[in-house]
């Protein structure tokens, strides 16, 4: 190849290089007035963009009511608003160390709470005043940023509430108290009468004074009566203070309820009512279970049946059911209830004649405690009643199966 011919137009490899530099060249041209000046027009945006967003959140803080304040990795306060200024007047804020400031940041590595984007809620008594703290750290921007709210009156309502519920035990307390020194002062000489009444009555067995053995009659079951009051109150009391405590034990059923038969013999008596006891099963029923709160369900079953029934009888029938549970029915010849009362029978201080023109006496506590004493010997408690026909009620008490004679 001659000299010529290398610079000839026609050369390739002479127009290779030019089509090379020719490229170079546009690509240099499109970088340098199309690609780098829309790259720094993007970066300004951005910047643009997170200074507005600062300015926005600075103008939040400065205009929000609560003290608001933030500082960087080094603890040092970098911005705070005027409710932050007026929360502590005697300090300056920027530039001062953030511990300083809040007592309760004192041990805490603020670079690690930063890079683990932690929260802290503390609250710091001020004056008279009460402030509730809450430090976010916002790893992005190497910054705490620190929210607070004036807590005054919650705190006061709470401590309110503290000690409303202080008063409310130490009260509680004192019922309790009460309650229990007035039932024994009560029941001494309830027992002397009950015994008295008893001893009269023997005694005049062969003088025939028809009108005073009614009356020691009387004076017994009203005795009785009032007991029984004093036994309900207590049990609602220590039901409701959760006080009541459960002992297990091994009891015989037909015993327990044998002996509140004979109990309330005199009051039937009275009433001339046939009170029986009926023991379909014929031999000695075991049961597991409390023995005071069983004792008190049937006590005041039967107290209701006796109180409720004016004539024709009342029954303690016992039997098993399918699963060998025992089952102990109190049945009535009494006035029975509506279906409306039924569905709220369980529920304390009620009876279906409420008010003082109501026919029968009595507080409407013994169902409520029958209920709860039921729940607590894990039994089950059902009804059936009919006005002017009677009532039923039925107990089902699981108790230990090893220990039922079949």
């Amino acid at each position: 190849m001659n000299p010529e011919s290398l610079f000839s137009v026609e050369n390739p490899l002479l127009f290779g290089l030019f089509l090379v530099f020719t490229m170079l060249a546009v690509i240099y041209i499109y970088n340098r007035y199309i690609i780098i000046p829309m790259r720094k027009r993007h970066l300004a945006e951005e910047e643009n963009l997170k200074l507005q967003q600062a300015e926005l959140m600075a103008l939040f803080a400065s205009l929000s009511p609560d003290p608001v304040f933030r500082f960087d990795e080094d603890g040092k306060i970098i911005l705070a608003n005027n409710s932050a200024h007026k929360v502590f007047p005697q300090r300056i804020l920027e530039g001062e160390n953030v511990k300083q400031i809040l007592p309760f940041t004192q041990n805490i590595d603020f670079q690690k709470f930063i890079d683990e984007e932690k929260s802290l809620l503390d609250v710091l008594q001020i004056g008279k005043f009460y402030y509730q703290f809450l430090i976010i750290g916002i790893k992005k921007f190497k910054i705490c940023q620190v929210y607070g709210r004036d807590i005054t009156e919650l705190k006061k309502t709470e401590n309110e509430l503290i000690e409303a519920l202080l008063k409310a035990e130490e009260s509680k307390k004192i019922k309790e108290y009460f309650l229990a020194q007035i039932s024994h002062e009560i029941r001494s000489p309830l027992n002397v009468i009950v015994r008295y009444s008893d001893l009269l009555k023997e005694e005049l067995k062969e003088v025939n004074y028809p009108n005073l053995e009614t009356i020691l009659l009387s004076m017994k079951n009203n005795s009785k009566r009032l007991y029984r009051t004093f036994d309900l109150l207590l049990n609602m009391s220590q039901i409701q203070a959760g006080k009541y405590e459960v002992h297990l034990e091994k009891i015989d059923l037909f015993y327990l309820l044998n002996s509140i038969h004979f109990e309330y013999s005199s009051i039937a008596e009275e009433k001339g009512i046939k009170f029986m006891i009926n023991d379909t099963i014929g031999a000695p029923i075991y049961i597991y279970g409390d023995h005071y709160s069983i004792m008190q369900i049937f006590i005041n079953l039967v107290d209701n049946a006796l109180k409720y029934t004016k004539e024709g009888s009342v029954e303690i029938k016992i039997s098993k059911t399918e699963d060998e549970d025992i089952c102990t029915e109190i049945i009535d010849t009494g006035k029975g209830m509506s279906k409306e009362y039924v569905d709220k029978l369980f529920q304390p201080f009620t009876q279906e004649d409420m008010g003082y023109t109501r026919r029968f006496e009595g507080t409407g506590l013994g169902l409520a405690i029958v209920k709860n004493f039921v729940d607590l010997n894990n039994g089950k408690i059902f009804v059936e009643s009919e006005i002017n026909k009677g009532t039923t009620f039925k107990v089902i008490l699981k108790g230990d199966k090893s220990w039922l004679n079949k």
